[in-house]
């Protein structure tokens, strides 16, 4: 039989030991509610109302997937790379947390699943990272997005962007 007092015990969860408090900073940070907050920041958008931030966030939410088809059609990457620079280029990269992988890979693997990129496994030291490049198929949408927006007669997604997002674009 066993001795109870030689049996190894489990290690010891450290935030057992944390105040109930700092336990549920915890918890909220790991929920969406925490990065819904820092969106919702008074600092993060000024002072814009309710329906102004939801119409941002909706600009920048809708844009995810094409943002990442054409960082890919640029250069192949890993999701890293893409976090990276989605937060670098960000205007509000000193205000919000670097996007996170429970936003970036579902849209990678969504991108993946309709044969716009392709992703391999490749080791790096002693990990494991997918490497994205962009398909045939992916090249081929990517360029019937832009043709999409370049027949438009009066330009109107161009001018927003030029007028709103104070993106240039030089048509020719």
């Amino acid at each position: 039989m066993d001795d109870e007092s030689t049996k190894e015990k489990p290690p010891e969860d450290s935030r057992d030991n944390l105040p109930a408090d700092e336990l549920e900073k915890i918890e909220f940070k790991k929920s969406r509610g925490y990065y819904r907050d820092a969106m919702d920041s008074q600092d993060l958008f000024g002072n814009l109302d309710q329906f102004e931030k939801k119409l941002v966030r909706g600009v920048m939410r809708g844009s995810g997937p094409i943002i990442m088809l054409w960082l890919i059609s640029k250069k192949g990457q890993h999701g890293y790379e893409i976090m990276t620079q989605l937060h670098e280029s960000s205007p509000f990269r000193d205000k919000i947390k670097m996007p996170s992988a429970s936003i970036i890979y579902p849209k990678l693997h969504q991108l993946e699943k309709k044969g716009l990129i392709k992703g391999t496994w490749e080791t790096h030291g002693k990990r494991k990272v997918k490497y994205y490049e962009i398909t045939p198929e992916g090249v081929k949408t990517l360029e019937k997005v832009r043709s999409f927006f370049k027949a438009r007669e009066n330009h109107l997604y161009e001018d927003f962007l030029e007028d709103v997002m104070c993106i240039k674009n030089n048509r020719s």
